[in-house]
């Protein structure tokens, strides 16, 4: 028995090994100091109804939009209302919209991409004391528009600048949010 155990333990380093040496993992052992995952990109243009049943049109919050009065960003956090999504739409509200309400125009937006559709989307918000369009737009993304350009999940977060760059793409982190905005906004 002993020797079935030692044969199996090394079959399965040698195809381990052999499914390491078969990856191209070159530039993971020299990471860079830069992120590049926002450098140049550009939002695309999308239409999805909010929980009120209002379409939002990204580009109308831009300054490449049709809007007379666009942000100076847009910042997208996707959200499944779970604890960790709770607490971070609520240390957005009390600490970051705080920080940086007196500096440019941000419109914060939150992405509902599980519920479904609308109504749902609305009662989700209602629950969770988001629904205050004064505060928030919650977006019912409910044919996922908005989580396929952006790869969102939960946590995600998005920083998009007035020209439609995006600035910011990554898990909420506080301090990179508020380095972002600090940057960007005036």
């Amino acid at each position: 028995m002993f020797y079935v155990k030692t044969i199996q333990n090394f079959l399965l380093l040698v195809i381990f090994t052999f499914t390491l040496s078969a990856c191209d993992i070159e530039d993971d052992l020299h990471p860079s100091s830069n992120d590049q995952s926002t450098q140049n990109i550009i939002a695309d243009d999308f239409t999805v109804k909010d929980i009120y049943n209002n379409d939002f049109v990204l580009y109308d919050h831009l300054t490449i939009g049709a809007n007379t009065s666009p942000a100076d960003v847009v910042v997208l956090y996707f959200t499944m209302y779970c604890p960790i999504c709770t607490a971070d739409t609520a240390h957005i509200f009390n600490t970051v919209m705080p920080q940086f309400s007196t500096r440019g125009t941000v419109a914060y937006v939150l992405v509902d991409y599980l519920s479904g559709s609308v109504s749902t989307a609305y009662d989700y918000a209602v629950a969770n004391g988001v629904s205050n369009p004064d505060f928030f737009t919650v977006l019912a993304d409910i044919d996922n528009i908005v989580e396929n350009q952006f790869n969102g999940a939960m946590g995600i977060t998005v920083v998009i600048a007035s020209d439609g760059t995006v600035l910011m793409h990554e898990e909420y982190n506080s301090n990179n949010l508020f380095d972002t905005l600090d940057q960007y906004l005036p």
